[in-house]
């Protein structure tokens, strides 16, 4: 899985709207849009607020992006 696809899902599981994920993340909603679409990437402290935001590590990020990859 892909990072935009991880963030949609980790969102979408929470029952966060984008609107409210951007705010606790300090971005905006059309920047999370970009970012959830692929059509963006986010630099490494975006991934972190955004990780923050979700209440996950970096380190799972990472290692589900990373396992995907294999």
């Amino acid at each position: 899985m892909v990072l935009a696809e991880l963030l949609k899902q980790l969102r979408e599981d929470r029952g966060i709207t984008q609107e409210q994920l951007a705010f606790d993340a300090g971005i905006t909603a059309s920047a999370l849009s970009r970012i959830e679409r692929g059509l963006n990437s986010p630099g490494w402290m975006t991934v972190k607020r955004l990780a923050q935001a979700l209440d996950v590590t970096l380190v799972r990020l990472a290692g589900e992006v990373e396992d995907a990859a294999s």
